[in-house]
């Protein structure tokens, strides 16, 4: 893929992370928690991909995303670790709540916070990609 495409590509995954976290907040809004936590994790997920393809990277299932995050930006440090944390434990919560019959309890509390982490993922994904020059 040329560099052209890249980031068009690039800017339409960011375009879905930022809807994704839209409807997050609007969902914290009407008290549907398991849906903001999903559409939190869908935006984490949507930036993370963005941010993988400026690296030549492509995964074609959720874990493999989450991996090569770990193995691509953090582990060599372009990315903080805390943000690696974030990416597991709103994984984690929107698999749970999504598949799970039997689930931890989610209340407001924990769902504004996966949709409150979600947005200091974006934002850092974000200014990751301008520093690299896939955005502007």
């Amino acid at each position: 893929m040329d560099v052209d495409a890249k980031r068009t590509t690039i800017r339409v995954r960011l375009e879905k992370a930022r809807d994704d976290l839209a409807a997050a907040r609007a969902l914290l809004q009407t008290a549907h928690w398991r849906a903001a936590v999903n559409r939190a994790y869908y935006t984490i997920f949507h930036v993370t991909s963005a941010a993988l393809l400026w690296l030549n990277v492509s995964r074609s299932k959720h874990s493999g995303i989450q991996s090569a995050f770990g193995e691509f930006l953090v582990k060599p440090s372009l990315i903080e670790r805390e943000y690696a944390d974030i990416y597991a434990d709103a994984r984690e919560w929107r698999e749970e709540q999504d598949y799970r019959d039997i689930a931890r309890p989610l209340d407001e509390a924990t769902a504004t916070q996966i949709v409150q982490d979600a947005e200091r993922f974006i934002t850092r994904l974000e200014r990751y990609l301008r520093e690299v020059g896939a955005i502007e």
